[in-house]
Protein backbone atom coordinates (compact mmCIF):
# COMPACT_ATOMS: atom_id res chain seq x y z
CA UNK A 1 0.00 0.00 0.00
CA UNK A 2 2.86 2.35 0.80
CA UNK A 3 4.46 1.69 -2.61
CA UNK A 4 1.21 2.46 -4.39
CA UNK A 5 0.91 5.73 -2.48
CA UNK A 6 4.50 6.69 -3.35
CA UNK A 7 3.95 5.79 -7.00
CA UNK A 8 0.76 7.82 -7.25
CA UNK A 9 2.40 10.78 -5.48
CA UNK A 10 5.34 10.60 -7.89
CA UNK A 11 3.02 10.52 -10.91
CA UNK A 12 1.06 13.51 -9.62
CA UNK A 13 4.31 15.43 -9.01
CA UNK A 14 5.57 14.63 -12.55
CA UNK A 15 2.27 15.71 -14.09
CA UNK A 16 2.30 18.94 -12.07
CA UNK A 17 5.87 19.64 -13.19
CA UNK A 18 4.92 19.10 -16.84
CA UNK A 19 1.86 21.32 -16.43
CA UNK A 20 3.95 24.13 -14.93
CA UNK A 21 6.58 23.73 -17.66
CA UNK A 22 3.94 23.86 -20.40
CA UNK A 23 2.53 27.13 -19.08
CA UNK A 24 5.75 28.92 -18.09
CA UNK A 25 7.94 28.13 -21.11
CA UNK A 26 8.54 30.67 -23.86
CA UNK A 27 6.32 30.00 -26.88
CA UNK A 28 8.10 29.59 -30.19
CA UNK A 29 7.26 31.85 -33.12
CA UNK A 30 5.25 29.12 -34.85
CA UNK A 31 3.23 28.38 -31.70
CA UNK A 32 2.10 32.01 -31.63
CA UNK A 33 0.65 31.80 -35.15
CA UNK A 34 -2.89 30.72 -35.94
CA UNK A 35 -3.05 27.20 -37.28
CA UNK A 36 -3.94 26.68 -40.94
CA UNK A 37 -5.49 23.75 -42.77
CA UNK A 38 -4.56 22.28 -46.13
CA UNK A 39 -7.10 20.89 -48.57
CA UNK A 40 -6.61 19.42 -52.01
CA UNK A 41 -9.43 19.20 -54.56
CA UNK A 42 -9.74 17.44 -57.92
CA UNK A 43 -12.23 17.56 -60.77
CA UNK A 44 -12.78 15.41 -63.80
CA UNK A 45 -11.33 17.29 -66.75
CA UNK A 46 -9.02 20.11 -67.75
CA UNK A 47 -10.12 23.72 -67.59
CA UNK A 48 -9.05 26.49 -69.93
CA UNK A 49 -6.20 28.86 -68.96
CA UNK A 50 -8.73 31.68 -68.60
CA UNK A 51 -10.82 29.58 -66.21
CA UNK A 52 -7.67 28.63 -64.26
CA UNK A 53 -6.79 32.30 -63.80
CA UNK A 54 -10.34 33.19 -62.80
CA UNK A 55 -10.46 30.27 -60.38
CA UNK A 56 -7.13 31.24 -58.82
CA UNK A 57 -8.29 34.84 -58.33
CA UNK A 58 -11.65 33.81 -56.86
CA UNK A 59 -10.13 31.38 -54.37
CA UNK A 60 -7.43 33.85 -53.30
CA UNK A 61 -10.04 36.56 -52.75
CA UNK A 62 -11.97 34.44 -50.22
CA UNK A 63 -11.40 35.72 -46.66
CA UNK A 64 -9.35 33.15 -44.75
CA UNK A 65 -7.51 31.70 -47.75
CA UNK A 66 -3.76 32.23 -47.42
CA UNK A 67 -2.60 30.43 -50.58
CA UNK A 68 -4.03 28.64 -53.59
CA UNK A 69 -2.35 26.67 -56.34
CA UNK A 70 -4.03 25.27 -59.45
CA UNK A 71 -2.34 22.27 -61.05
CA UNK A 72 -0.56 22.86 -64.34
CA UNK A 73 -2.98 20.50 -66.10
CA UNK A 74 -5.93 22.35 -64.58
CA UNK A 75 -7.40 19.23 -62.96
CA UNK A 76 -6.98 20.13 -59.30
CA UNK A 77 -6.27 22.74 -56.68
CA UNK A 78 -4.48 22.94 -53.35
CA UNK A 79 -5.65 25.52 -50.81
CA UNK A 80 -4.20 26.65 -47.48
CA UNK A 81 -6.76 28.40 -45.28
CA UNK A 82 -7.80 29.41 -41.77
CA UNK A 83 -10.55 26.98 -40.68
CA UNK A 84 -12.24 29.56 -38.45
CA UNK A 85 -12.89 31.84 -41.45
CA UNK A 86 -13.74 29.42 -44.28
CA UNK A 87 -14.58 25.71 -44.48
CA UNK A 88 -13.55 23.00 -46.91
CA UNK A 89 -17.18 22.67 -47.99
CA UNK A 90 -17.35 26.37 -48.89
CA UNK A 91 -14.14 26.05 -50.92
CA UNK A 92 -15.43 22.94 -52.74
CA UNK A 93 -18.69 24.72 -53.54
CA UNK A 94 -16.83 27.73 -54.93
CA UNK A 95 -14.62 25.46 -57.05
CA UNK A 96 -17.64 23.55 -58.37
CA UNK A 97 -19.58 26.68 -59.31
CA UNK A 98 -16.56 28.21 -61.06
CA UNK A 99 -15.50 25.13 -63.03
CA UNK A 100 -19.05 23.78 -63.59
CA UNK A 101 -17.60 20.31 -62.85
CA UNK A 102 -18.01 17.81 -60.03
CA UNK A 103 -15.35 18.59 -57.43
CA UNK A 104 -14.12 16.02 -54.95
CA UNK A 105 -11.73 16.43 -52.08
CA UNK A 106 -8.49 14.53 -52.44
CA UNK A 107 -7.60 12.57 -49.33
CA UNK A 108 -3.95 12.90 -48.39
CA UNK A 109 -1.93 10.30 -46.46
CA UNK A 110 -1.54 11.18 -42.80
CA UNK A 111 1.56 9.19 -41.97
CA UNK A 112 5.10 8.77 -43.19
CA UNK A 113 7.46 11.15 -44.86
CA UNK A 114 7.94 13.47 -41.91
CA UNK A 115 11.53 13.67 -40.61
CA UNK A 116 10.47 14.54 -37.06
CA UNK A 117 10.89 11.68 -34.64
CA UNK A 118 7.51 10.38 -33.44
CA UNK A 119 8.39 10.41 -29.73
CA UNK A 120 9.57 14.02 -29.84
CA UNK A 121 6.48 15.08 -31.81
CA UNK A 122 4.21 13.26 -29.33
CA UNK A 123 5.90 14.99 -26.39
CA UNK A 124 5.43 18.43 -27.98
CA UNK A 125 1.76 17.68 -28.74
CA UNK A 126 1.25 16.63 -25.11
CA UNK A 127 2.95 19.79 -23.79
CA UNK A 128 0.86 21.93 -26.16
CA UNK A 129 -2.29 20.22 -24.89
CA UNK A 130 -1.37 21.15 -21.30
CA UNK A 131 -0.76 24.78 -22.25
CA UNK A 132 -3.81 26.80 -21.17
CA UNK A 133 -2.60 29.95 -23.00
CA UNK A 134 -3.97 28.71 -26.34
Amino acid sequence: MKRLRMLSLSLVAMFAALFVYANVRQLSATEKLKSVHFASFTWGSDVTPVTKLSLHQKINSVPGVTACSISQEGTGAAVIFYPDQVTETQLATLLATTTHLAVSQKELPTSGGCPVHNLDASFHRFISALDIRH
